[in-house]
């Protein structure tokens, strides 16, 4: 994927956070940091979406045992194609 450069100013703060949770192991470098957060957002508003999409999309059922073993089992399905 083609990258381009992004210059971000931080306070101090916000940076040492960021070299914490590069150090910990959890990030290779700052930009993977960022990256990751913006992909983070942009989940979160696809999540808003689909849930907004769901309120809207009638009236809903309380699901009961049968339709849980009915989702287990087009999951299981599912997986095995």
């Amino acid at each position: 994927m083609a990258t381009e450069r992004l210059t971000v100013s931080l306070a101090p703060e916000l940076r040492h956070w960021i070299d914490n949770a590069i150090e910990s192991g959890g990030y290779s470098s700052a930009s993977d940091f960022v990256a990751t957060l913006v992909r983070n957002h942009r989940r979160g508003e696809q999540l808003d979406h689909l849930l907004a999409e769901g309120l809207t999309s009638g009236s809903g059922t309380t699901p009961d045992e049968t339709y849980w073993t009915d989702k287990k089992a087009a999951l299981t399905q599912k997986m095995s194609q």
